[in-house]
């Protein structure tokens, strides 16, 4: 990145790194180190604490004592918090404590109204304006407060109109609080599997993860009861009256700030009912703690985020005037001088000291997309190291590639993993995928881009007898075992290569998370850990199942990756395990003639897979399931197939009768659904014999070659895929 470069390695040494898996462990440990932060800053130890967030809900609650949350209900009026530990409590309480707060908020653009982000939208607003109303009534004692908070609601964004800023980051430096925390994880709702009566499991966010590992037995993580923010429970959550929101207000704060802020907009359930229930939803996310030089490094990150070129705004009238692409509009003019952003404070050596006792070293891996209105460093080029190092990890790989993913859509990453598994001479390297078994919009879309990305994964393997089981590669949906519906949300985005590398952030493998979104991940380097995190996954997928113990791991390519292959595989098949294969072979089609007007066309009547309707058709083949439909296909897809079944090469797509759903919907992945901010020939091209490029793995379409073409190919603003 541009603030260390010719400084200091490309990557952190000595960092101490502790995987949180699930919202619970993730927003309690996030909580406690904000508290802590609270706690130093009432001491008179001063600071700052930095977010980025795709999605920020204010009333996120996090706590884990108050009333209701013990009682696992939703809050009502006659309750009151012992801390108000809500996420617009706690930015208050920072602010109000003397800590300095920074918040950077995608911002979708005023036209996403009609696509469903009025909610998010609002939320932000609401945010901002507190924000904004908390400095000036802290300044009216203390002039120096006018600048304690400021949000920057962020449209800089790529030129694509569904372009987002995906990171979800958080920086706190108090006192001796000098954390990190990078992952998949909004603080947002339907995101917190709780603990309930029937799934008692205390975290301790002080714990080291050797403590977490040897506690696995005793207080075992494991999925939850669900979130009591989610899904038909929202209304209850969010209380609106007399146009403002209410909630269990803490002792300690004041909220004053709150009377004039605007946003009071109950959004719709993030996932389908039909999946996965009308409430107490379970989301799966995983996030990293980070201590050490790493924390550094993001809160350098942030702040050239912060500064990127775009026209800048005020909140307030005229702000409102401009929710448009490459526009950023602050809670306060105190971020602005002269028409330009200034810096924000980024921590010295000498003024933060850290005790680096840690064994990981870390790497910052981004996505910063093209945008023509960058006129100024550091991002004229982009970013797209996130693409870079899955390239390189999947090449590296030699044993095992564990995935988990919300929308696992790159036909070029399947297909250099088919490449791999395929000239991989000594058939060892496995590949495990884990995905949610239903999307959460855009269903048809999503589950046809999944299909052809599997599809691509699986090309040329041999199946195995068991379903969803290809030769070396193994593709799972997460499913409760005991609850009707059963689906879980598999929104991690995480991969784990042999017993060496974690990589875990805001990343999707997609186009969209590799060109075109702003995106974050951090690779972890650091076998010890490695082997502990697949110890407590093994555990909250399995909790009947034993560790395979006889599996001898202190080979690190001794073949140990296809026993562990086959031990998952033996393991998810039991019938207390969170997996189900994924069906999304287990389709039919049929294609028939028909005389339409004297004119032979073609009727294709498709069977899609199903999801289990029960526990018991759960642990039965994908071809036993009765449950909801899950449509993946476009007739565009049989095109050639109904050519040759009718013998007419002529056959044309309106020529097709078919039978689920509407036409032409295919069109919408590319432009809305998994867009670039780089030409998308890059999917097809391999660099010209004009340009000497050693190394070109001259395999178009290929997530090699993508690089490859990105990194060395680069010739101007027409080849071919970035500017110069």
């Amino acid at each position: 990145m541009a603030m260390r470069q010719g400084e200091r390695e490309p990557w952190d040494e000595n960092c101490r790194v502790i995987p949180l898996i699930g919202g619970y462990e993730g927003m309690s440990s996030i909580r406690e180190s904000l508290e802590a932060a609270i706690d130093q800053a009432r001491q008179g130890k001063k600071g700052h604490v930095y977010i980025a967030n795709w999605r920020l809900n204010p009333l996120r609650d996090l706590s884990e004592d108050n009333p209701w949350i013990v009682q696992n209900r939703p809050w009502n009026e006659s309750d009151s918090a012992v801390k108000d530990q809500t996420i617009i409590g706690l930015i208050l309480r920072l602010m109000q404590s003397g800590i300095t707060v920074r918040i950077l908020l995608w911002m979708p653009m005023k036209a996403s109204i009609i696509a469903g982000l009025g909610p998010h939208m609002s939320d932000h607003n609401y945010i901002s304006d507190a924000v904004s109303n908390e400095c000036k009534r802290l300044s009216r004692d203390d002039p120096s407060a006018i600048d304690r908070g400021i949000v920057a609601l962020d449209m800089r964004v790529a030129p694509p109109v569904s372009s987002t800023h995906h990171q979800k980051m958080i920086v706190i430096r108090v006192g001796n609080i000098n954390v990190a925390y990078c992952g998949g994880m909004d603080l947002a709702f339907t995101r917190m599997d709780a603990p309930d009566p029937l799934h008692l499991y205390k975290f301790d966010p002080k714990a080291s993860l050797d403590d977490l590992v040897d506690l696995a037995g005793l207080n075992p993580p494991q999925f939850l009861g669900g979130d009591w923010q989610s899904g038909e429970m929202l209304s209850e959550a969010i209380a609106v009256r007399n146009g403002a929101y209410q909630w269990p207000r803490g002792p300690d704060a004041i909220y004053d700030a709150l009377k004039d802020a605007t946003g009071t907009t109950v959004p719709e359930t993030d996932l389908p009912n039909e999946v996965y229930g009308s409430e107490y939803q379970i989301w799966h996310d995983q996030l990293l703690k980070l201590e050490g030089p790493i924390v550094k490094t993001l809160e350098e990150q942030f702040s050239e985020r912060w500064q990127d070129g775009g026209r800048v705004y005020e909140t307030g009238f005229w702000g409102s005037l401009h929710l448009l692409n490459s526009q950023v509009i602050f809670s306060s003019n105190t971020a602005i001088k002269d028409g330009k952003i200034l810096p924000l404070p980024v921590s010295s050596e000498s003024d933060q000291k850290q005790q680096y006792a840690g064994s990981s070293i870390v790497q910052m891996w981004r996505t910063i997309p093209l945008r023509p209105e960058r006129n100024k460093p550091p991002f004229l080029r982009g970013e797209f190291t996130i693409m870079a190092g899955i390239s390189n990890a999947c090449q590296a790989a030699e044993e095992l590639i564990l995935i988990f993913d919300q929308y696992f859509f790159s036909g070029p990453l399947a297909r250099l993993l088919n490449h791999r598994i395929k000239s991989d001479k000594e058939k060892k390297l496995c590949v495990i995928l884990i995905l949610p078994p239903y999307a959460d919009e855009h269903t048809l879309e999503e589950h046809h881009a999944r299909k052809l990305a599997l599809d691509d994964l699986i090309e040329g393997l041999s199946k195995d007898q068991s379903q969803s089981i290809f030769e070396r590669v193994a593709v799972y949906d997460l499913w409760h075992p005991n609850r009707v519906p059963g689906g879980i949300y598999c929104h991690a985005k995480v991969q784990m290569y042999d017993l060496s590398l974690l990589v875990c952030g805001s990343a999707n493998l997609n186009r969209r998370s590799f060109t075109c979104d702003t995106e974050l991940d951090c690779a972890v380097l650091d076998d010890d850990l490695v082997i502990k995190h697949y110890r407590r996954l093994w555990r909250v997928l399995f909790p009947d199942i034993a560790w395979p113990e006889h599996i001898d791991f202190s080979e690190g390519n001794g073949g140990w990756g296809r026993l562990f292959f086959d031990a998952f595989k033996n393991a998810a098949s039991s019938d207390s395990s969170f997996l189900i294969p994924d069906p999304w072979w287990n389709s039919t089609v049929q294609i028939k003639p028909v005389n339409t007007n004297g004119k032979t066309t073609a009727e294709i009547v498709m069977k899609p897979p199903r999801l289990p309707a029960n526990p018991a058709e759960a642990r039965k083949g994908p071809e036993s399931w009765t449950g909801i439909k899950r449509e993946q296909d476009f007739k565009d897809d049989y095109l050639e197939e109904a050519r040759t079944a009718l013998n007419n090469p002529d056959l044309q797509p309106e020529d097709i009768q078919w039978s689920p759903l509407s036409d032409g919907l295919a069109k919408v992945k590319d432009a809305l659904m998994d867009p670039s901010s780089i030409n998308i020939k890059m999917e097809s091209e391999i660099c010209p014999d004009s340009i000497i490029a050693d190394g070109d793995p001259v395999a178009p379409g290929r997530l090699d070659q993508i690089v490859f073409l990105i990194e060395n190919c680069g010739q101007g603003d027409n080849w071919p895929y970035r500017v110069a």
